[in-house]
């Protein structure tokens, strides 16, 4: 519950925020923050205690990481798919051959998609510590093969669930969702709405 309370302070600081420097550096300790109490959510045989990566130092982390490379994945394309350039974006800037776009429109995902995605792995005993690798000699942990097939087939069931999207008001896949906000940010850019309106989720 203190998690819980230092990110609801966390927060209620970003309204005064007048710079982009800072609002990131509000990001990276509301990041920091928010990792301590997914972590309180995680049951035996595993334990979650920190965000790891490059290399994913246990198996909590490298689920997530795997996560969150193919929730990137997915946005990329749909992003070159309507013929966005994926390096321009908004709160994030292109560096070394970085897609910024992505980084502006995976955040809202992240939690709903990844997140409570691992979640329900982790706890629901999908996996078990066997099905990981050992670290290697950089520390990383990684899924085996046929685990990681597992992992695939139950992503795309992830991304087959539906749900109300808040502003069509249709019932529609989490795909779907990746879709529709790709359209709400190029409505931004062409003048048709002032501001982007993220995805709320109701869970």
């Amino acid at each position: 519950m203190e998690a819980v309370a230092n990110l609801g302070e966390a927060l209620a600081k970003i309204e005064g925020v007048e710079t982009l420097e800072s609002l990131l550096g509000h990001e990276g300790n509301g990041s920091r923050i928010y990792f301590q109490a997914l972590g309180a959510l995680v049951q035996e045989p595993f334990a979650f205690e920190k965000r790891t990566r490059r290399p994913p130092q246990d198996p909590v982390n490298s689920l997530l990481s795997l996560g969150y490379t193919l929730l990137h994945q997915n946005l990329h394309s749909l992003i070159l798919a309507v013929g966005l350039h994926s390096h321009f974006g908004n709160l994030h800037v292109p560096r070394d051959n970085h897609p910024a776009l992505v980084s502006d429109l995976i955040e809202e995902f992240r939690a709903p998609v990844v997140d409570s995605f691992v979640m329900y792995l982790v706890n629901s005993s999908i996996f078990t510590p066997e099905d990981f690798t050992p670290p290697d000699n950089r520390g990383g942990v990684y899924l085996h093969s046929g685990a990681l097939k597992k992992y695939l087939k139950h992503w795309q069931d992830k991304l087959s669930l539906e749900t109300t999207h808040p502003h069509t008001g249709q019932t529609v896949s989490y795909y779907r969702c990746f879709e529709l906000q790709v359209w709400e940010y190029i409505s931004c850019l062409m003048g048709e709405r002032d501001t982007y309106r993220p995805m709320k989720w109701k869970i």
